[in-house]
């Protein structure tokens, strides 16, 4: 089902918008043009009031991310996230955050969360991402088709975008247009692992319908929308 709460505000705007101006301009309507004017204003307390949660929980969201951004420092492996599918760690998806950069995985071997081993036996450190999160909200519309279930999940289920468009290659480009900026590290080292939210939700998803490890190569805002490329590694 899509989520029309976040298009409450901007709705009812634009429903209170027309009655007033067809109350305003036909005689003998002045009744309709109040009622217009009183919807619009409801919609900007309904738009307000989402705004507002929605900064609420990422502020509160905040000092958890602070915490984990303070393990990895201390650590000692502020190294790029691999996205592994859940079918590598039997469980939702998750992140490796290897000791050292890495081009490729293998064996990986979960010695107890959020510690396991991959490769020739190094150790890495296995967290929850907001992709994690996001992959099990969106499981129900997730298939074999890697831009039909992005759009699925960030522009129907989560609200997040207005549109995705993909191109698969040795690199695969994702185009996330109207991606919603939301700061959940602020400037903690955990960004640097995880990458933005969306495009942790891209890497996670894409993981999942390829069932492949992957890496984010790099991100970058283009006009409005976010532009995010990812590397398939090898098999996890």
């Amino acid at each position: 089902m899509p989520n029309t709460r976040s298009d409450a505000g901007p709705s009812l705007m634009a429903l209170g918008s027309a009655l007033a101006v067809v109350g305003y301009l036909e005689p003998g309507l002045t009744p309709l043009m109040v009622l217009g004017v009183a919807v619009f204003v409801i919609g900007i307390l309904v738009q307000w009031d989402e705004g507002a949660m929605e900064h609420t929980i990422v502020n509160l969201a905040s000092a958890a991310w602070e915490n984990v951004s303070a393990l990895v420092e201390a650590s000692g492996v502020v190294n790029n996230g691999i996205y592994l599918p859940s079918s590598a760690v039997g469980g939702e998806p998750m992140v490796l955050v290897p000791s050292t950069p890495i081009a490729g995985l293998g064996g990986i071997k979960i010695i107890g969360k959020p510690l396991a081993t991959y490769g020739q036996g190094a150790t890495g450190l296995l967290l929850a991402s907001p992709g994690s999160r996001a992959v099990a909200a969106c499981r129900e519309v997730i298939s074999s088709d890697l831009e039909t279930s992005l759009r699925n999940c960030l522009v129907r289920e989560l609200s997040l975008a207005r549109g995705v468009a993909v191109t698969e290659g040795e690199v695969i480009g994702v185009r996330v247009e109207g991606a919603r900026l939301i700061d959940l590290y602020g400037n903690s080292a955990i960004r640097a692992v995880l990458g933005s939210v969306v495009a942790s939700i891209v890497a996670s998803i894409t993981a999942e319908v390829l069932n492949r490890p992957i890496a984010i190569q790099d991100e970058a805002r283009d006009r409005g929308a976010l532009l995010v490329r990812l590397r398939v590694l090898g098999n996890a």
